[in-house]
């Protein structure tokens, strides 16, 4: 019976019936249950058909008995990484964790599997772990994008110099990897790293410039001078299309008493949105507006994050889920409008925008730029902008409809600390110090900018550059490019250590003037430097990155302080440094302002949107 069994399925396999084979390949195995070839038999059909838990199952069986079998570990390894791809395609992380590790109990040094499984860990967030898959992977053989993600990992765990080592090694084996050479130069920029970087950026703006056919980092890009909207635009675009996403039809959607949000963000923990939506989420009206959060970061375990879970009418953590499974859930929970507060950053979602699973899809705070379109169709339907970071005149120049909202585009919360007396000593200056301050990231951090400051520090007597730390590399370049290149002895060159938000918005209080940075302004920082009363000086260009500073500056009612040029931002700095009753009346100026300013007033601003969202929606 077995026989004829057998030359049944032949017969169905060789007529192209895989699935009647398999069925009757069963049956005889059924008869002849210890039959290792009718196992590997099934096992082979049912890979290619792609069905490779159902092969995985009968190479197990077969391997049990041929445990020395080559062929069949192998194809038993095979079916596993397939199966962990699958899971890991679909974010589920763990099952594709347990499945590569599997394969690689098979077949130690497959470096196919041993890059997939460290790609998985990276996703875990087990950066540690990840480092040591594609270790071993490179011991086996090199590969320039194993050296790229090492690369990635190492930067993760905040070890720069390995980092940028890996991703030097992958532009050696392949020199056409452009998001790799974007990713170091970024990195550079993180550790203000300036050896080559001019041309680095000449290189880059080329590119930007092109029809771009490779992906490249978007955000990266924010950091990196000479850069037009239209090469933000560009790039976005290209991010979009090398993504391979396809877009959906909207859904058919009926109007409901209230309308429902869904806020989109992998920063719903410790971080500076906290400090800038979350009386935005308070403050919404629920006689109207149904509020619903979709978090797609780690667990930090922060107060904030528990905070954030408490907020709104319904809390999702959506970090291993797909973004079908996703937008999906959105359906189910009939949103109304997607707000996604993260855009290209780091545990990015925002291709669920693509699957349409709202009636509207909204780019805003997260991200200060463009998130491209795929054809001429805006992954993001809308932007919430304002007057002055999006003129009307440049509104060609990114992808979404601008919607304009009353006032500054960028909220905060009102619950700020109130300042106490503080003195330059509390601090270790002294009294008699002019404190320039800047505490924002260092890649925001030029060697044009930092030029200019080294400039202020010849010229103003007794004055000191206040950064914000950020690493021991980063600190050391930007010491010894002060003293190799002005002269600036060390001891003027202080570092902020990371405290908390009370404390930080205190000490602003002793800086006797905020320098911002260009191209990428401070955000938050300039909200936290005007709390304090500490006048800041920003450049404002003509990409949305390098006009947020200006914006705030100019709701808050101090336009004067925005300069066009890098000539009049020295001028301005030196003329405050050296008129020390136009500084305080400054200072004055921008403590009674603050007292009224919708800038500080989110109730207000929370109207404004509802009132912007409700037209969209009616």
């Amino acid at each position: 019976m077995t026989k004829k069994l057998i030359t049944a399925a032949q017969a169905k396999e060789e007529g192209g019936d895989i699935l009647g084979a398999i069925e009757l390949y069963k049956a005889a195995w059924r008869e002849d249950s210890k039959n290792t070839f009718l196992q590997i038999t099934i096992g082979n059909l049912y890979a290619s058909i792609d069905e490779y838990e159902e092969a995985a199952g009968f190479f197990r069986r077969s391997h049990h008995a041929l445990k020395d079998n080559q062929q069949v570990t192998e194809a038993l390894s095979f079916c596993l990484n397939k199966i962990g791809n699958a899971y890991f395609d679909k974010r589920e992380f763990n099952m594709a964790a347990s499945a590569f590790e599997e394969a690689l109990s098979y077949t130690k040094n497959n470096t196919s599997y041993l890059f997939n499984y460290g790609n998985t860990l990276f996703q875990q967030h087990k950066y540690d772990e990840a480092i040591e898959a594609y270790s071993m992977s490179l011991k086996i053989k090199p590969d320039p994008m194993t050296y790229n993600n090492l690369g990635n990992a190492y930067q993760r765990t905040l070890k720069t110099d390995e980092a940028i080592k890996c991703y030097e090694k992958a532009l050696l084996i392949n020199p056409n990897l452009t998001h790799t050479f974007i990713q170091l130069t970024h990195l550079k920029q993180s550790i203000c790293s300036w050896g080559g970087i001019d041309e680095m950026f000449l290189k880059i703006k080329e590119v930007a410039e092109k029809k771009i056919n490779g992906r490249i980092s978007p955000f990266a890009l924010f950091s990196m001078p000479n850069l037009t909207n239209k090469d933000h635009l560009n790039v976005a675009n290209a991010w979009v299309k090398q993504s391979g996403v396809q877009f959906l039809e909207k859904s058919v959607f009926q109007k409901r008493e209230k309308v429902t949000i869904a806020y989109l963000s992998s920063d719903f923990r410790l971080h500076p949105l906290y400090y800038l939506i979350k009386e935005i989420l308070i403050n919404h009206d629920h006689d109207k507006f149904i509020v619903k959060l979709f978090y797609s970061g780690p667990n930090d375990n922060s107060k904030e994050l528990d905070e954030f879970k408490g907020i709104g009418d319904a809390y999702f953590n959506i970090t291993e889920m797909s973004d079908e499974k996703v937008a999906n859930l959105m359906r189910n929970e009939t949103i109304d409008i997607m707000v996604d507060l993260t855009g290209f950053t780091q545990n990015s979602r925002s291709f669920i925008a693509a699957l349409r699973p709202a009636k509207y899809h909204i780019n805003w705070l997260g991200y200060p730029g463009t998130m491209g379109a795929l054809d001429e169709r805006p992954l993001y339907d809308y932007m919430l902008a304002d007057e002055y970071i999006i003129p009307r005149s440049k509104k060609s120049e990114y992808a979404e409809e601008i919607v304009y909202l009353g006032g500054c585009y960028q909220p905060n919360i009102a619950t700020r600390p109130a300042l106490k007396d503080v003195n330059k000593e509390d601090y270790g200056f002294k009294e008699t110090d002019f404190i320039f301050a800047s505490f924002g990231q260092s890649l925001k951090i030029t060697k044009e900018m930092f030029s200019l400051w080294m400039r202020l520090l010849q010229k103003v007597q007794n004055s000191t550059l206040w950064l914000l730390t950020s690493n021991k590399t980063c600190e050391s370049n930007l010491r010894s490019f002060a003293k190799n290149e002005f002269g600036i002895q060390t001891d003027r060159i202080n570092f902020a250590e990371k405290v908390g938000f009370d404390e930080h918005i205190q000490r602003h209080q002793i800086a006797d003037l905020f320098l911002d940075t260009f191209p990428y302004n401070a955000h938050t920082s300039t909200s936290d430097a005007l709390w304090a009363g500490c006048p800041i000086i920003s450049l404002s260009g003509e990409t949305f990155a390098s006009r947020v500073a200006g914006s705030i500056l100019t709701k808050i009612g101090c336009p004067e302080l925005i300069v066009s040029s890098m000539e009049q931002y020295e001028e301005k700095a030196i003329e405050l440094a050296y008129t020390p009753k136009k500084l305080l009346s400054l200072k004055r100026k921008i403590l009674n302002l603050k007292k009224d300013s919708d800038l500080f007033k989110p109730k207000n601003f929370t109207q404004d949107l509802e009132e912007k969202l409700a037209k969209l929606i009616n």
